[in-house]
């Protein structure tokens, strides 16, 4: 972004998703071996992330699930945050706790990405699963 005086704030609003797939991760928790999952690609004036969540779609034994960043979106990529999620039995009467890293009603907990960053995400045991994001570009 070329320099001026002009205020920058966050501005379009867009949301995606990742859905995880019984084969798509592996317990090494390797980047090199498995590359994280892209959820958001920050844009060319950088990105205010402002929810990150994951659900597991199945019975799940504990698990770690893991936010990675990639400067620029190229090269390595670094862990950000890691959460566990408990162990949970499927049943159609009972809701499997989220894994939160980024909770929209808090402002304070929001991500901010330099221009291009990736921010991408694991889980540990390869079972089916679903990761949601919500940015601004600014």
């Amino acid at each position: 972004m070329a320099l001026v005086n002009d205020p920058v704030f966050p501005q379009t609003p867009k949301t995606g998703g990742v859905n995880f797939d019984a084969t798509s991760q592996n317990t090494s928790m390797d980047p090199e071996a498995v590359a994280p999952s892209t959820l958001v690609t920050a844009g060319a004036d950088g990105s205010l992330v402002t929810s990150v969540v994951y659900h597991g779609e199945v019975t799940v034994t504990a698990q770690k699930v893991v936010l990675w960043v990639q400067p620029g979106g190229t090269g390595n990529w670094y862990i950000l945050s890691e959460k566990l999620q408990a162990a949970y039995t499927m049943a159609a009467t009972t809701a499997q706790t989220a894994v939160t890293f980024v909770d929209k009603t808090d402002p304070d907990s929001a991500i901010r990405l330099a221009a291009s960053d990736k921010l991408g995400i694991t889980h540990q045991v390869d079972l089916a699963g679903h990761a949601t994001a919500e940015w601004l570009d600014y």
